[in-house]
């Protein structure tokens, strides 16, 4: 355990200090593998999405895949929330509730 909060103390460092300018991968730290390995993160507000990859995996890709993950992330919570403030005004929801009381929602 204690390895791995080193690690995650490295990437931290590693990616914090970045300005938001530059790109969004670098080579990894001396204990995740060095020139062997790459970080590829995004950055939102105070959040940092990081992925650790060989040197053989595609920068874009996998930039996209943090994109297509969040972006689906971003939509249930959405949901969660737009389902959970309809329940709070219909009590216990449905689809009819939606149709026939559209003016309410």
């Amino acid at each position: 355990e204690d390895t791995q909060q080193q690690i995650i103390r490295e990437t931290f460092h590693l990616v914090s200090k970045r300005d938001e300018n530059v790109c969004n991968f670098l080579e990894g730290g001396l204990l995740i593998g060095g020139s062997d390995n790459k970080l590829i993160y995004r950055h939102y507000a105070t959040l940092y999405f990081v992925f650790c990859v060989d040197s053989s995996e595609s920068e874009l890709g996998i930039l996209d895949l943090i994109q297509v993950s969040l972006s689906a992330w971003f939509v249930c919570l959405f949901c969660v929330v737009f389902v959970e403030t309809l329940d709070k005004c219909f009590e216990n929801v449905c689809e009819l509730d939606l149709i026939f009381h559209v003016d309410k929602v």
